[in-house]
């Protein structure tokens, strides 16, 4: 008989609800990105619209005047945007404004530029309510 009256107030005792969290939840981050390649790559002008912000590609570099192979450019970069560069099987990461394979210009290593992908993360505003 015990147990019952335990099992019972167990039972009960579980049925509660859970009080909601009196901590706020932190908006997340929004990331945004936009990727240039194939016939894009050594075009002048060339604006990349990345939400409100645009990157303007200033200059290309490529290994000498006959070839069309882009080994690196140069833009005009929000501080808040990086990018990342894939090149063959390698793929670079940076946020500065201008930009050469690490392999240099020409040789074995060094592969033309496929795809250039420009990434902002912008934390949303936090309004505070009364």
């Amino acid at each position: 008989m015990r147990s019952i009256l335990f099992a019972v107030l167990f039972v009960m005792g579980c049925d509660r609800a859970v009080a909601p969290s009196s901590q706020p939840v932190a908006p997340l981050a929004v990331t945004t990105c936009a990727s240039i390649a194939g016939a894009q790559l050594g075009q002048l002008p060339l604006t990349v619209e990345l939400g409100d912000e645009a990157i303007a590609i200033a200059e290309w570099s490529v290994p000498d005047e006959r070839s069309t192979d882009v080994v690196g450019f140069a833009a005009h970069l929000p501080v808040d945007v990086s990018f990342t560069v894939k090149a063959g099987d390698d793929v670079f990461r940076s946020a500065s404004p201008r930009w050469l394979n690490p392999h240099g210009v020409s040789g074995p290593r060094v592969r033309p530029v496929e795809r250039i992908t420009f990434c902002r993360t912008a934390a949303p505003q936090v309004v505070a309510s009364r």
